[in-house]
């Protein structure tokens, strides 16, 4: 009887899987992102397991300065506190990680204990913190000790570079044999999205940050319900200007996925419709649709928007300031009975990219366009 032709190449192929994995894609991981340097020298941390059985030092650059990064390290862990910035449905309980610095969680010491899953006992120790610097992590169980450290340094004007080392050392036995296995194929799975999840999202605070002081969520975690505020650098006449008629700034759709129109043409006033489509990806396109509610120029622009997927309602109040005004966004959005219970995860994913926008409205007003 014949073999299928796919069976016997599949058996070829399985004494070359083991092959690949050992000469290419594990040295690979194990480097991920590092230089040669960062994965010679030595980092706060190593002196706590010498002759480490298994050793990884990756690393990413990040296009912010460290001040920027830093405090997304400070409020890093599972349960309570920030999440790990990774996949958290595998660390965090499905709870997602904070888009947001939180400042009650800017406080860590040498000695607190950082949960390593949400609900499991299991956690790390804060060995050592040089701020703005380095964060040492370990944790020990039946004579093992794991170390996870994070080094941050500047890299040039307006870069850092972060380097994660993470060493272990346990006795040896058939359940250490099957850990460090497990360690070794999935911890650059997490790490790995760890560190790009830090990269993201300082990278977002430092744009933020560059036209003047980032925008404040004032929402107490009140889900799909957005009161965000920002400080303008100029009068309340010019930020009322730009958003009464925001589609005349809408940069390129290829370049920004908005296409914006107007109706009727002329001064914005209440009832003005706008219809704006919004690329969610190659060839698809959401529509929303949104009417002026209420105008009063310079202090208040609200309207009603509407989609196929969500309501809600958006206002702009504009305060004045001496040094020029006060921009308050109060966004509430609503979806569909069958989605409510998606309300959370939305809320997590827009809220980071509605504080974006707002400091992107900012920077539009201060330079004129």
């Amino acid at each position: 009887m014949r073999r299928h032709p796919a069976l016997t190449w599949g058996g070829r192929l399985v004494p070359v899987v083991p092959l690949l994995y050992l000469a290419v894609y594990r040295p690979w991981q194990l480097r991920w992102g590092a230089t040669r340097t960062e994965v010679a020298q030595r980092v706060p941390g190593d002196e706590i397991v010498p002759g480490p059985h298994w050793s990884a030092t990756r690393a990413v650059s990040i296009a912010a300065d460290p001040e920027d990064v830093w405090p997304w390290l400070v409020q890093m862990g599972a349960g309570d506190r920030a999440g790990w910035y990774s996949y958290d449905l595998v660390d965090n309980g499905g709870k997602p990680s904070a888009g947001e610095i939180r400042p009650e969680l800017q406080r860590l010491e040498v000695g607190d204990p950082v949960r390593l899953i949400a609900g499991s006992p299991a956690a790390f120790r804060v060995e050592s913190i040089d701020p703005g610097r380095s964060l040492v992590y370990a944790h020990s169980h039946d004579g093992g000790t794991v170390t996870a450290v994070l080094v941050l340094r500047p890299d040039g004007p307006g870069r850092s570079r972060l380097v994660h080392r993470v060493r272990f050392r346990i006795p040896p036995s058939p359940f250490a044999v099957g850990w460090a296995a497990l360690m070794d194929a999935g911890d650059f799975v997490m790490s790995r999205r760890m560190l790009l999840g830090i990269r993201d999202r300082a990278e977002r605070h430092a744009r933020r940050r560059r036209g003047g002081p980032p925008p404040v969520d004032e929402s107490h975690g009140v889900t799909m319900d957005f009161r965000l505020m920002i400080p303008v650098r100029r009068p309340p006449g010019a930020a009322f200007a730009l958003l009464a008629d925001v589609q005349e700034h809408v940069g390129a759709p290829a370049r920004t996925g908005v296409r914006m129109s107007k109706s009727p043409l002329g001064p914005t006033a209440e009832g003005t419709r706008w219809h704006e489509r919004v690329r969610l990806a190659p060839g698809w396109w959401m529509s929303v649709d949104s009417v002026v509610t209420a105008i009063e120029e310079p202090e208040l622009l609200g309207m009603d928007f509407r989609s196929a997927w969500f309501t809600g309602h958006l206002d702009y109040r504009i305060e004045p300031t001496p040094g020029g005004c006060l921009l308050r966004q109060h966004f509430v959005m609503q979806l569909p009975r069958p989605l409510q219970s998606w309300s959370a995860r939305v809320d997590a994913r827009l809220r980071p990219r509605l504080l974006d926008r707002l400091a992107e409205v900012r920077d539009a007003i201060e330079q004129g366009v």
